[in-house]
Parts: C-alpha cells; structure tokens; sequence
C-alpha cells in the first residue's frame, strides 16, 4: 500500500525549512515596521535583495521570476521605488549606467568601483571625514541623503596591470 504522506523530513530540510518561514516572518515584519503592506511581490523583491549584493532591476526581476512568473517588470520597478521610499532599500549609482539597489544599512557607506572588473568595496561614511573637511573650507556639505560612488581599480586589476600603486 502507497502511503499518500510525505516521510519524515531530515533534519537539515527542517532547518532550511525553519530558516526559509524565520527570512519570510522577518521580511514580513520590516515591510510592515515601514508601513509597507506585505505583498507576494514585495516580499520576492526583498528576497532578491536580501543577498546583500547590489543588484539591478533585471536581477531582481529574473529571481522574482523564478518563483512567480507572471510578475512584470513594471511591478519590480513600482515595489523598488516603494521600497527605497520606505527606506528599506537603497538605490545606488555605480556609475554602469544603470541603478543598482541593495537593502539599506543602519550606517551609510559609499562604494569605491572599479573601472575593470566592476568590483565594488564599500567606504564606510566616517573615512571621508577628511573629504567633508576640505569641502567645509569651501563652504560645501556632503548631504546625508546621497552616497558617493569613487572610480578605481581593485587590487586583482592594479596587480594584473603590472602596475603596483602604494
């Protein structure tokens, strides 16, 4: 006889299993903290988000896809712009030509972008102390409402360039 049941579940799906209802409760709370309702859609999106990588419309759009393919593209837009509205995301100029997004932090940081490979390494706020410094002797304020975006290279670029910088 065929049992119609599943079997017991090991013990590491439970925990991926826990783990995957303890993200959707967490997400579920921040949309709602923001006075976000917590729509499918909202929460596919934060789920795109929640890697910690800066990602782009597309991206998102492609993993929210994946779970639910009648989603546009128009949705994904509306949902990021509600969301970094909330302040829940941040959208980020990378200087590709294209909006990056990432979840937002408790501290702001800047991001140094390199202009090969087009890795990225966040600047927390407090090392441009010596920027805003020169910027208040011309009477200029960084505003905090804005993250600055530094052109470079990244140490595999500059080692590969043969040209070692100090």
């Amino acid at each position: 006889m065929t049992s119609t049941h599943c079997s017991t579940p090991a013990p590491a799906i439970e925990l991926q299993v826990r783990a995957a209802r303890e993200a959707m409760d967490a997400a579920t709370a921040l949309l709602r903290r923001a006075g976000c309702r917590p729509t499918a859609q909202r929460l596919l999106v934060l789920q795109a988000l929640g890697g910690g990588d800066h990602v782009d419309a597309d991206e998102i759009l492609g993993h929210a896809r994946e779970r639910y393919p009648a989603i546009d593209r128009s949705t994904v837009y509306r949902t990021l712009d509600a969301l970094v509205e909330a302040g829940i995301a941040r959208r980020t100029d990378l200087g590709h030509g294209r909006a990056f997004y990432e979840m937002a932090r408790d501290h702001r940081h800047h991001h140094a972008v390199c202009q090969r490979c087009g890795a990225v390494a966040h600047v927390h706020d407090g090392a441009l102390a010596p920027l805003a410094e020169a910027l208040a002797q011309t009477g200029f304020t960084l505003t905090t409402d804005r993250e600055i975006t530094i052109p470079g290279l990244c140490p595999e670029c500059t080692e590969g360039d043969g040209h070692a910088h100090p």
